[in-house]
């Protein structure tokens, strides 16, 4: 077991974090919702091959739920999307590494490969199952797959280089010890703060269950009343939904165009548009806005006060032996690592994969230097 601090857990999911947010500014040749190469898998290769299974499965839980905080995305279908993905290739991922117990750099690809892969079949299957119910939302998963193994093969060569070049600097002589640090007692919240996260998990879970517009649109009547009573400006929630209007449109299309069941309304060649499929595509858009103007509630608050409110909710977890009260620290010191970790990368030269990989590299090194020497 290698030399562990919190801090250095925090650094890999800040890095996870910050490659997610600038993976939005690669363009991609297709513009397909959730297509992309998948960077912000390195930290988790990283954290497995470093310090092990349980490093790795805090950096796959935090990294994502770190980025939708640092983005306004917190509570958001895409974070949940970005966590069941996470969790399902951080499980494939644990399971062939502890069969194989291989760090060869072949194996480290084909292991990013096959987790990538199972991340983007993940995120899928959610969709479907939870936002879009409808079995045209697979007609783009020779896409996704096919990205997944593009990117997971990148993914994989940048784990590998990553980690050889800290082992190289840095690794070699460490004891076989682990230090963690006593984690402190999660912050009283007030009361509003617990019936705000409390009231948006509850409505988050009802929407698997929720199957007609109507009742969305009372949903949504709910959520904007609680919004008025929480001081959130009607304007920053239509800001925040028109933003993502490309999503609503494909959303609410793709039913319209592909299920012409029922009374038709409209039919031109090969173009039939059916009652049936308007409902739905109703219903998908709403469920959509829904979960965003849920986000945009729970992200009213600052990042410090959102991860106490994520840790009372799942303080019930530490019947099983979870460290809730890490969470508050773990997402603080993330939070503090995320614009020096921005900022390195933003001077990196030349800015190429090789020499961004390359300073991430050189900034562990320091850290865990910086460590040692406090100790």
């Amino acid at each position: 077991m290698r030399r562990l601090n919190i801090a250095q857990v925090s650094f890999l999911i800040a890095c996870g974090a910050a490659l997610q947010l600038a993976e939005q500014f690669i363009p991609i040749p297709i513009p397909l919702p959730g297509l992309k190469i998948g960077l912000a898998n390195i930290s988790t290769l990283l954290g497995l091959m470093l310090f092990g299974a349980p490093v790795a499965f805090q950096v796959a839980v935090f990294r994502p739920v770190l980025t939708s905080i640092a983005n306004g995305t917190f509570m958001s279908p895409w974070l949940i999307l970005s966590f069941c993905g996470s969790l399902a290739s951080f499980f494939i991922m644990v399971s062939l590494f502890s069969l194989f117990k291989s760090r060869n750099a072949a194996f480290i690809i084909t292991l990013s490969i096959i987790s990538a892969v199972t991340h983007n079949a993940a995120e899928l299957v959610v969709a479907y199952y939870w936002l879009i119910p409808h079995a045209v939302v697979f007609a783009i998963a020779p896409v996704l797959l096919l990205m997944a193994v593009v990117g997971g093969y990148f993914v994989g060569w940048s784990a590998d280089f990553v980690y050889k070049r800290i082992e190289k600097e840095k690794y070699e002589n460490l004891p076989d010890t682990e230090r963690t640090e006593n984690d402190p007692e999660i912050g009283a919240l007030e009361l509003k703060d617990k019936v705000r996260i409390t009231a948006a998990f509850i409505l988050v879970i009802s929407t698997i269950f929720w199957r007609t517009a109507q009742m969305y649109g009372i949903l949504i009547s709910v959520v904007l009343f609680f919004m008025f009573i929480y001081g959130i400006k009607p304007s920053e929630a239509f800001k925040k939904v028109s933003a993502l209007w490309p999503i609503l449109v494909f959303s609410f299309l793709l039913p319209v165009f592909f299920s012409p069941e029922g009374r038709i309304l409209f039919e031109w060649k090969f173009v039939r548009i059916g009652v049936e499929g308007l409902m739905e595509g109703l219903l998908f858009s709403l469920r959509l806005i829904l979960l965003i103007l849920i986000s945009v509630w729970v992200g009213v608050g600052n990042p410090s006060e959102i991860s106490k409110e994520l840790a009372w909710i799942l303080s019930p977890l530490r019947y099983f032996h979870f460290a809730v009260n890490r969470i508050p620290r773990m997402t603080s010191l993330s939070l503090s690592f995320l614009p020096v970790v921005w900022e390195r990368i933003s001077k990196t030269k030349p800015r190429t994969l090789k020499g961004i990989l390359e300073t991430l590299s050189v900034f562990f090194v320091e850290l865990d230097s910086n460590l040692q020497e406090k100790e």
